[in-house]
């Protein structure tokens, strides 16, 4: 398992999101194994008042592979409008 926690702010205008990737254990099991699985989750919150938004994100997506995550992560960063309509 690779370990992410990626956080970054972007600044849209005069506007300012929170993009967050991270990895995590997935905490229900069906089947033998699952346990020990990792989830990678990717989610942006816009941030208002120097408050960020956590109870209304405005991307959500999970990964299988933390490259994955990671790359999104990236492309979020420099092409936003292409994963979030404001």
């Amino acid at each position: 398992m690779q370990e992410v926690a990626l956080k970054n702010i972007l600044k849209l205008d005069d506007r300012e999101f929170l993009v967050s990737t991270i990895s995590m254990n997935v905490r229900h099991s069906f089947f033998e194994g699952d346990a020990q699985k990792v989830v990678y989750e990717t989610m942006v919150f816009e941030i208002l008042n120097d408050e960020v938004q956590f109870h209304h994100p405005i991307f959500n997506e999970r990964y299988n592979m933390a490259e994955e995550a990671i790359a999104e992560h990236s492309a979020i960063l420099k092409t936003p409008h292409n994963f979030f309509i404001l």
